[in-house]
């Protein structure tokens, strides 16, 4: 039983390795470029928000560090 399955798997790995490159019909071209677009347009708004979060949190993370050195700066200077 276990031959027949290494046989069979075998038969069905063989003709799945080609060598010749596989090139796309117009028509598939168009509708992958359609699909994509469509993704793109539902992901640009998750991906702007994202970016918009990340941003306030590093530019609050930069103050923070900058005020936090000033700060220390400033002590040092009054001792």
């Amino acid at each position: 039983m276990k031959w027949c399955f290494l046989i069979f798997g075998i038969v069905l790995i063989i003709p799945a390795c080609t060598t010749s490159p596989v090139t796309p019909s117009r028509a598939s071209r168009q509708t992958i470029d359609s699909l994509f677009t469509r993704r793109i347009i539902i992901y640009q708004s998750q991906m702007d928000s994202i970016c918009i979060a990340r941003h306030t949190l590093l530019f609050q993370a930069a103050v923070d560090s900058i005020l936090s050195s000033r700060k220390s700066e400033m002590n040092i200077l009054i001792k």
